[in-house]
């Protein structure tokens, strides 16, 4: 007899039955392999029931085998008796009742006590196991599987033990249930994931923005079984977005060029400024979240939408919107889902973007390569060689074509014509308004004018052919190679510096006169200087003397003089390097931000 000193009473056995079913509950709930979890779970239960055997049938709707039963597979067992052995036919190659009262929905208590079919229809060592106690393994009215534990008479299933045995049941359908999910949702992402590297993979081998952009509205309007996609880009004027792909709408809103405001008049806009997606369940939240209210929008007869940002570097580029005609509540999933494929889109576009910039960017470069060669071939091939003279001359622009020009040409008599001019604007503008001013100024010389009629009449004729809003100054002289003597006119260039070495003084070759295309008619002031032998005459454009250096501080005409000074002695290659050198000292590592023209006449 035990004394009530060893006797475990009900309070003992209560705590131990708590303990063990709470470890059961972890052992399910942070299993990774829920139903690896089962046979341990199983074991727990069958031992605190005080139970020799059992195991558990996991329902299959896929699985059309006989064994274990058509439908369900064998997913745990403990402690089977040797005629249940798993490997035998005779126990498992068939189906049994408990399935059948599954099958018929007749297994709805929380416990059932079944006479076992697979017990009675072997041969061998049964154990004395006869019957079992059977609980459905339930998720709400869905049943996952069975859960068996056997004995050999109906006095071995106690109150205690049934209640034990329909607890773990429901922990166990909670856990498989869990891991139906979770095994749901891995799918899922397997299929998001091979969707998103397909989807990445087809918008990098995408170099055309439109084919680009076509495609991923049409992509993500099949993969998340909307009724329609829009993407829309910043329009050139920034305070709107345009529709740029869309598919799936009656009407055409890309063709239409259809836009909306880029701020929180649209939803599209809301979207971009808070750069967080944007969903609309129904039509019942429209007038709270007017994501337009435009006619041509209203009349699609949409009644859900979400909107997501197309991010690139933390800045918004436009939105990826999607829309149905029935109402829809997006779920987490899908919104995860399109803002991964947005970001990729983002991206995909950025880079297209880019490529095209690329692929202009060099068609650009070309054909400003061809125009500066254009350009060259206008300016002099090389300096012009006189006895008792030397010239010596250099031109950089600012870009690759640029708006200064310079002319050597000869007259009659033994004269040379000299011209410097500087067309007020750079870059390829600039560029084609020097080729006409050129060939003007040229032609009205070339027809025997002196200085200031030349420019007067080549004023005249740039005002009548040109149709830009450009003008140029210019400097126009006459050099007498035998006397010495320039006559000139100045419209509005910068004077050449005329040095004396024998006195040592400067003069400004400055005349009166208004830059050229501006007036119709214009009156030049035309004047004549000597140059003597040892004298030297700079002509230039104000890319040299407004060179800058860091703090803005310009070369000016005081550091030229100093140069011209300082060199005067030299030939006229040595005097134009030394000022071309004292430039470039002075700016030192600043980029050159005007044309550089510059030409030396000295007199031997």
């Amino acid at each position: 007899m035990v004394s009530n000193a060893v006797r475990p009473s009900a309070e003992n056995t209560e705590l131990n039955d708590l303990i063990t079913l709470n470890q059961i509950a972890e052992t399910l709930n942070r299993a990774a392999d829920v139903r690896g979890a089962l046979n341990d779970a199983l074991a727990r239960l069958v031992e605190l029931m005080g139970l020799d055997a059992g195991w558990i049938f996991i329902s299959d709707e896929n699985d059309r085998d006989l064994w274990a039963g058509k439908g369900y597979r064998l997913a745990a067992s403990y402690n089977l008796p040797p005629a249940m052995a798993l490997d035998s036919p005779q126990a498992w190659n068939k189906g049994c009742d408990c399935q059948g009262l599954c099958n018929k929905g007749q297994l709805n208590e929380a416990y059932n006590e079944v006479r076992c079919s697979r017990l009675a229809g072997v041969e061998g060592d049964t154990r004395g196991l006869q019957v079992h106690a059977s609980t459905p393994l339930r998720s709400g009215d869905r049943v996952l599987g069975i859960l068996n534990v056997a004995g050999p008479d109906w006095d071995a299933f106690s109150p205690r033990a049934l209640a034990l045995l329909t607890n773990v049941g429901s922990q166990m359908g909670i856990a498989l249930e869990r891991a139906r999910l979770f095994d749901i949702i891995r799918e899922r992402r397997i299929h998001e994931q091979a969707a998103l590297l397909d989807f990445s993979n087809q918008l990098l081998g995408r170099h055309d923005l439109d084919d680009l952009m076509n495609y991923l509205v049409q992509e993500i309007k099949e993969l998340l079984q909307v009724d329609a996609c829009a993407l829309l880009l910043r329009d050139e004027n920034p305070e709107y977005l345009v529709f740029r792909a869309a598919t799936g709408w009656q009407s055409e809103p890309v063709a239409e060029r259809r836009r909306v405001p880029a701020d929180d008049r649209s939803g599209s806009g809301r979207v971009m400024r808070s750069q967080q997606p944007l969903i609309i369940p129904s039509t019942q939240e429209w007038e709270t979240v007017p994501l337009s209210t435009a006619d041509w929008v209203q009349s699609e007869g949409f009644e859900s939408a979400a909107i997501v940002p197309l991010l690139v570097e933390g800045r918004s580029i436009g939105t990826l919107v999607i829309d149905t005609r029935q109402p829809r509540t997006f779920t987490e999933d899908e919104i995860r889902f399109l803002q991964l494929m947005a970001n990729q889109a983002a991206l995909a576009i950025e880079k297209a973007r880019l490529h095209q910039e690329e692929i202009k960017r060099m068609r650009l470069e070309e054909e400003l390569s061809v125009g500066r060669q254009i350009q060259l071939s206008l300016l002099p091939k090389s300096s012009p060689v006189a006895p008792g003279w030397e010239f010596c001359d250099i031109y950089q622009a600012a870009r690759q074509v640029g708006g200064d020009f310079y002319d050597f040409f000869e007259l009659p008599d033994g004269r040379m014509g000299l011209v410097i001019a500087d067309v007020a604007d750079k870059g390829v503008p600039a560029a084609l308004f020097m080729g006409v001013s050129r060939s003007l100024i040229r032609g009205a010389a070339l027809a025997g004018r002196g200085p200031a009629a030349a420019l007067e009449r080549a004023n005249f004729l740039i005002q009548k052919e040109s149709q830009a809003d450009l003008f140029l100054s210019a400097f126009y002289g006459i050099l007498n190679l035998e006397s010495g003597q320039l006559v000139y006119a100045n419209a509005g260039h910068n004077p050449p510096l005329l040095y004396r070495p024998a006195t040592g003084e400067f003069q400004k070759l400055s005349a009166e006169g208004i830059v050229l295309s501006v007036l119709e008619q214009i009156t030049l002031e035309e004047k004549v200087v000597d140059l003597q032998p040892g004298d030297v005459a700079v002509f230039y454009t104000d890319g040299v003397t407004e060179a800058m250096a860091a703090g803005y501080e310009e070369f000016g005409e005081e550091r030229l003089r100093v140069a011209i000074e300082a060199n005067a002695s030299g030939n006229a290659k040595h005097i134009l390097w030394s000022i071309v050198n004292a430039v470039n000292a002075f700016t030192h590592t600043i980029e050159q931000s005007d044309d550089f023209t510059l030409f030396v006449v000295k007199r031997l």
